[in-house]
Parts: structure tokens; sequence; C-alpha cells
């Protein structure tokens, strides 16, 4: 099947009916801009072909029906089998399906539907349409397609005849289906089928496992209690053996004797120390008050000279002290005469600022008045310049008056290109021909609006040029400026800049008014009036001159200033001297305080012979007392060995007595367990447990071996079904391998042996996965493996037309005419209709071109 022509009419933008025509062999190019109508031309063969025309166009899924409503028709003309063919369908209001062979109809309504699904598969069902015709941005193998059909991912049903004739197939699949269905039985994905016979094999083998090992600890308990029986009974009767008891009785008395005798001779050692230590401690403190005694004289006569230097230094520096208190009385007198004089200057000069400031103020009345007369004239203007910057259009209206301008300017530009040009080659003699007043040259002139011709002697031709698309567009952008003009108050674009920019000026002259207002009349002008008359006329003040009173001043300040400098120095010098005669009576005062303390405490202590005779009697009782401690210390036993020989003993006794009532309390738990597993016949049962268990493993490992035997069978079936997909798959990559290398020399592209699917490109001897790759490499292979199929199924005598939509979005240039090289090279025997909106690109292509055309009658 070959696709020749396609006519349009109330498809979606195409209210009108418009023809594609002339689709040759090889490849075809439609090249039109955005919108202008190439995927609604894919959408409409794919309705042709595929959806029935009882098809409700009120359905959501159906979007050939124009936004202001219609009936879609699409017509196209194939040739099949040698035969011309003509589909005409329509949808909504007197919906028809008809079928044509040459020139003569053979088929309508249902009759026709089947003839045209007889053309070709559907692509939810497998037909080529979903492997050769791509839409737009959808030229990878998506999961499922925008009309929501199956996924067109399993090429199996496009090319299925081929494969089944190569696998032997269905006798495969039946046998692979009978060995998964057997595994099945068996097992699942996750292990043991529940229910099934083998996972009852594997319950039952734990189950009788878990019953051994239970069978086999209790026997295991039973031996043990009876080995423990008789190791326990063997401890008990060497415990209660009469000679072992009789050694651990005399030990304990042994040990018990040593430790009270070690006891005694420590209580006599700690005595024997507590003597040493007291004769010890009498001896310190006699030695103590001795040194004490010393210490104390050699201070009593120290002190005694220190007192007599220290009354003579006190003395000289009260002598100072009175000195210096009659210079510091001379020099306040001083200071008084000159603050006096210092006050009789300041009053001067006070005087004499006051006559200056009666002067300053007569100055600033002139000033007021004059600022008074400037503000009161500024602000009689205020008004009419408020007025004049509240007049003319705001910015916002402006720029709204200027952006319509500026659509109105490009709407007329692109009117005057749109529309029929005149121009008038007139002969020598002829009289001019007129165009709205204007003689006619042979200027082009454009007409993008009825227009009179004055023709003298003939009479008036009028011109009305078609509607476009310019026209509504024209007129929108003049209503549009008219409006923003009325807001704004103005009849032309010019008007209102100028009424803007005297608002501006005027608002500026506003501002600059204010501002001088402001400075001329800070607190307003009422304030400005209140403190001019406020400041009344005066007459001036007698007074001295300001510089001569300022002199005086500033000479009686220095001399006071003298004087006090002296005074503050003579106040230090006082004060210093002063407080050295006080230090100096404080320190005499201190050392005789000091000399009275150390006499009162010589009299205190002992005389230096009683002392003498005290310290020899103490050294002597102190060396009596050590030399008995040492001879007791000497001879006496190790009280921490005799203290651990008895607890060892008690403790061997004690634990003797536990030990022998632990013995015969386990013995008797150890009968008791042994008398009960005696009972039950463990021995019997564990030996039943283990021959069942045996059985049932055999069982289990049969089934597991079948399952094996399953799992190779399974896999070489897979294999064989893999090997035979690769045997088919070879003719696919030898019409792709040579497009492919013009791309990348020597690469190779393998597939998905269940999906059919490319998986893995290896150029450069590396592999990659498709995933990983750019989008612009993998929509080049895609096409690629399309027209090697496309090859394949015209080799095959199913001709199906390859369509593709903007089939290359992200391919560079240099691919590009690589790409465009694989389009031509392809094109032998096939039919190849590549729509796009890339027309700089497509020049690179050639093909035979194709075009909308308009069937519209001329207006």
């Amino acid at each position: 099947m070959k696709l020749r022509a396609v006519t349009l009419k109330d498809v979606r933008q195409f209210t009108d009916p418009v023809r594609v025509g002339g689709i040759g062999e090889g490849v075809n190019v439609l090249s039109a801009a955005n919108e202008s109508g190439k995927s609604t031309l894919f959408d409409a063969i794919h309705y042709a072909l595929f959806v029935k025309h009882t098809t409700r166009p009120g359905n959501k899924s159906f979007t050939l029906t124009p936004d202001i409503g219609g009936n879609p028709e699409v017509t196209l003309e194939l040739e099949a089998d040698g035969a011309q063919l003509e589909i005409r369908k329509r949808w909504g209001r007197q919906a028809h399906a008809e079928v044509w062979r040459d020139g003569r109809l053979v088929a309508k309504a249902d009759e026709a539907e089947a003839m045209i699904a007889a053309l070709t598969t559907p692509p939810d069902e497998g037909g080529p349409a979903g492997l050769l015709w791509v839409r737009q941005g959808l030229v990878e193998f998506p999961d499922k397609d925008p009309a929501g059909q199956k996924s067109r991912a399993d090429l199996m049903s496009s090319v299925g005849a081929e494969f089944e004739a190569l696998t032997s197939g269905k006798r495969m699949d039946r046998a692979l289906a009978r060995a998964q269905e057997e595994r099945g039985v068996l097992m699942t994905s996750r292990g043991a089928r529940a229910g099934g016979p083998l996972e009852a094999a594997i319950r039952d083998c734990t189950t009788l496992s878990d019953r051994v090992t239970e069978l086999s600890a209790r026997a295991g308990q039973l031996h043990t209690a009876l080995e423990a029986r008789r190791a326990k009974r063997r401890q008990l009767d060497e415990l209660q053996d009469p000679e072992e008891v009789a050694l651990r009785k005399e030990g304990l008395a042994r040990a018990q004797a040593a430790f009270d005798a070690a006891d005694r001779h420590a209580a006599r050692l700690q005595a024997a120390a507590a003597n040493r230590d007291k004769a010890a401690l009498t001896l310190a403190q006699i030695t103590r008050e001795v040194e004490e005694r010393q210490r104390t004289e050699a201070a009593v006569a120290t002190l005694g000279q220190k007192v007599q230097d220290a009354r003579a230094q006190a003395d000289q520096r009260a002598d100072k002290a009175r000195e210096a208190a009659e210079g510091l009385a001379q020099a306040e007198a001083a200071l008084t005469e000159a603050k006096t004089q210092t006050q009789a200057a300041q009053q001067a000069l006070e005087t004499a600022l006051a006559a200056e400031a009666r002067r300053g103020e007569v100055e600033r009345r002139a000033q007021l008045a004059v600022a008074l007369e400037q503000a009161e004239a500024l602000a009689a203007t205020l008004p009419e310049l408020r007025r004049k910057a509240e007049t003319g259009p705001e910015p916002a209206q402006l720029d709204a008056i200027d952006k319509a301008a500026r659509d109105l300017s490009v709407a007329e530009e692109l009117a005057a290109s749109a529309a029929p040009h005149l121009s008038l080659d007139a002969l020598p003699d002829a009289p001019p021909v007129l165009l709205a007043g204007t003689p006619l040259d042979p200027t082009p002139r454009a007409v993008p609006e009825a227009v009179t011709l004055d023709l003298p002697g003939l009479g008036r031709l009028h011109l009305t040029p078609g509607a476009g698309d310019t026209a509504p567009r024209l007129t929108q952008a003049r209503a549009a400026l008219t409006q923003a003009l009325a807001r704004a108050g103005a009849d032309a674009p010019e008007t209102a800049r100028a009424a803007a920019r005297a608002r501006i000026d005027a608002g500026q002259a506003l501002r600059e008014a204010l501002d001088t207002l402001r400075r001329l009349a800070p607190e307003g002008i009422d304030a400005l009036k209140a403190e001019l008359s406020r400041l009344a006329e005066a007459a001036p003040l007698a007074a001295p001159a300001l510089p001569d009173a300022q002199t005086a001043l500033s000479a009686a300040r220095s001399a006071e200033a003298e004087t006090e400098a002296r005074l503050s120095g003579l106040r230090a010098t006082a004060t210093t001297t002063r407080e050295a005669a006080l230090g100096a009576r404080h320190d005499a005062q201190s050392l005789g305080q000091r000399l009275e303390e150390a006499q009162a405490r010589l009299t205190e202590l002992r005389p230096a012979e009683t002392l003498t005779t005290a310290r020899t009697e103490a050294e002597a009782t102190h060396t009596a007392a050590r030399a008995e401690h040492d001879a007791l210390a000497e001879a006496a036993p190790d009280l921490d060995a005799c203290r651990a020989a008895l607890s060892r003993a008690q403790s061997v006794a004690r634990g003797a007595e536990d030990e022998i009532n632990a013995l015969k309390i386990a013995l008797g738990g150890l009968d008791a367990t042994v008398a009960n597993l005696s009972g039950e016949g463990v021995e019997e049962e564990l030996a039943d447990a283990r021959a069942r268990l045996a059985r049932a493993e055999e069982t289990r490992t049969a089934l597991e071996r079948e399952v094996a035997v399953l799992d190779r069978l399974i896999a070489a079936l897979s294999e064989a079904q893999k090997a035979a997909r690769d045997r088919y798959f070879e003719p696919v990559l030898t019409e792709l391998r040579p497009m492919l290398r013009l791309l990348w020399p020597g690469a190779e592209l393998s597939f998905d042996g269940d999906s059919l699917l490319p998986d893995a490109l290896t150029r450069d001897g590396k592999t990659e996965a498709i995933g990983s790759l750019s989008g612009g490499t993998r929509e080049q292979i895609s096409l690629l493996v399309r027209l090697a199929f496309a090859r394949l199924l015209a080799k095959s005598g199913r001709h199906a037309p390859v369509i593709l939509d903007d089939a290359l979005v992200y391919t560079d240039d240099a691919r590009m005419e690589t790409m465009f090289n694989a389009l031509h090279q392809q094109a032998g025997d096939l039919q190849i209709i590549v729509l796009s909106c890339r027309n700089r690109a497509l020049r690179q292509l050639g093909g035979n071109k194709l075009a909308i055309e308009s069937l519209a009658a001329p207006a």
C-alpha cells in the first residue's frame, strides 16, 4: 500500500478543503511552519484507516472536529495491488465511509470499513503503522502512544509470520508452556508452591526433623541425668567420710586459737603506741614554748629601738605640715581677690554682648521681612502648579499608548507585507492615475484595504483585497490605540507624549517651589509672621566696646587661673605633708603597741630554767615509751595471716556442709528425672521418628530432582528460542548495519530477545545500554531500526509508507546530513513521507517537495 494524496475538510483548523497531492516513491517532504497542519495531516491519515465513521465526534478521544464545529471529512488516494483506491470518510452528520477502486464505488458503510481494515492491521493489533508511523516527539519506542493504544514496543505482532516460520514457535511454545506448567505445580518464583507436593514433602521433613531433634534431646537428658547422679553420689560419699570430717574440725580449732593469741598481742601493741605518741606530743609542746620565749625576748629588744626612731621622725613631719598650712591660707586669700576681678569683667562683657544682640535683632527683622515677601509670592503660585502637575496622561497610560502604537505599527507592516501591491508603468502622454489623490508611479504600493483609483477619461476603479490573517490584527491594534488615547484624553500619541512631558515639567516646578518655600519658611508663613512681630524695634544700649570687654575678661581669667594653679600646688603639698605627719605618728603608736604586747607575752611564758628542766624529763619519757613499743612490735604475730587462716578454715567447714546439702537436693531431683524419662519410652519413639524422616527425605529429594530437570528443560527451550530469534534478526541487522555505520563506523546494535527492542549499542569496542545514550543518539537509532523493518516488510511484499512527523528533534547538524543520506539510501523501494517545521535543515534533504494546497473557491 502506497499513499498518493490526502484531502481534508472540516478537520481541525482546515474548515475549508485542502489537499496534499503528488506523493510519490522514495522521499517526500512536507516542510511548513508550526501550526500549519502537519500533525493534523498525520492524525487524519490515522483516522481514515483505523477509526470507524460511526465514531461520534462528541467522544473525548475524537480530536478532528474544528473548534467552531463541523463534520470532519478525510479522503485518501492509495495504490494497492496495482489498483488505484480512494477512501472517503465523514464523521458527524451524514457520516459515511466509501471505497472507490479505479473511479468506481465498490463499497459503502460497514462493507467499506471491512475493506479498509483488510488493507492494513491497526497499530493496537500489531499493524506496521504502529512501527513505521512516528508522531511528533515520539521517535523512540514508548510504552504507550498518545492515542492510548497498546504499546508498540513489542514488534512480534508486526513481523509475526516470519518469526513463526523460522522458530517453529507454536510447537516450541507448547513444549515450553508444558514444562513451565509442570514446574508451576511444584514451584513458584519465590520457592515451593503452597499446598503442592514439594511443599508438603518439605513440611513433613521439617516436622519429623523437629521431632527427632526433640526426642534426641530428651534421650540425651536421660543419659546426662544418670551420669550426673553417679558423679554426685561419689562426691557425697567423699564429703561425709569420718576422717575428712575430723580433719576439717581440727583445722578450724587450730586456726581459732592462733587468731585469739594474735588479737591479744595486737591490743598490747596498740596501748604501747598510744603511750609513745603521748610522750612525743608533750616533748613537742615544751620545745615550741622554749622557741617562742627566745623569739619574744629578741623582738622586745628590736622594737624598743624602733619606737625611739619613729617618735623623732613624727615630730619633724608635724613641723613641715604647719608651714604648708600657713602658705595655703595666703594663696586662698589671693584667689578670692582674683575671682572678684573676674566677676566684674564678666558683667562688663555681658553688657557689651546685650548691645551686640540688640543690633543682630534689627538685622534679623529686615531679613525676615524679605523672606516673608518671597514666601507669600511662592505660595500664590502653588495652586496653578499643582493643577498642571495633575493634568496629562500618567506613566502607565503613556506606556499603554506606546505599546498600542508599537502593536499597530507591527500590524500595519504585516498587513502591508501580506497585502497586494500596485504599480503603474504609464505611457509618456497618458493622464495620471490617482490613488487617494496621489499619482500612481512605478514604485509598488501596498493595498491592505479597499482603495479607489481615479482613471481620467474612464472612471473609477475600486480594488478590494481578499480577507487575510492580518486584517483582524490590524483592526484590533487600531481599536486598542484608540482606547488607550481616549483613556489618556489625547487624540494622538505625539499629543499624549507632549502632555506627559508638560505634566513632568510642572511636577518638577512644583517640587522646586515647595523646596524654596520650605527653605524660606521651614515652619510655615504664619510662624514667619509671628517671629517678625516678636522682633519689635528697640533703641541701642550704652556699653563698652565688645573687644575691650573680652580682653579685660581674658586677662582677669588668666590671673585667676594662675592663682588657682599655684593654690592647687600648695594644697597638694599641704595634703602630702599632713598625711606624712599623720602616718609617722601612727607608725610610732603602732610600734609602741607592738612593744607592749611583746613585753606582756614574755611575762606570761614560764622562766627559761623551768622550761629546760621540763624538756629534759619529756625527752626521757618519750625514749622509754618508744623502746617498749618497738619490742612489742618486733615480737607481734601476723594478725592478718591468722585472720585469713581462720576465715579459710571456717569457709572449708561451711562449704562442706553447703555442698553436702546441695548434693542431697540435686540427687533427689535427678532421681525424679530418671524415673520420669525411663517410663516414657524415649528411645523407642526416637528410632521410629528417624525411620519416618528418612522416607520423607527420599520423597523430597525425588521432587527436587524433578524441579531441577524441568529447570534445565526450560532453560534449553528458552535458549533455542533465543537462537531462533537471533536467526530471525539477522536479516534486520543486515538491513540496519550499513545505515548504522554511516553514523558510527564498525558499530553493532543488539536486541532484547523478549521485547525485540534495541537494548545496547557497541561502538569503538565499548558497549553502552540504550537508556544511557543521549536523546539525539536514541532517536537516530530508533529511526534507523524503523527503516530497517520497513525494508524487511517491503521485501516480503507488505509495503507500508513510512511517515515521520518531526522525527529528528535532538539531532545535530553533522548527523542530520548522515540521517538524510540514510533516508535516501533506504528510499529505493520504500515510500517515506517526512513532515517537519525545520525548513532550513530540510533544504539539504532533497526529495519530492509536498505542499498543503487550498481547494476553496476564490472570493
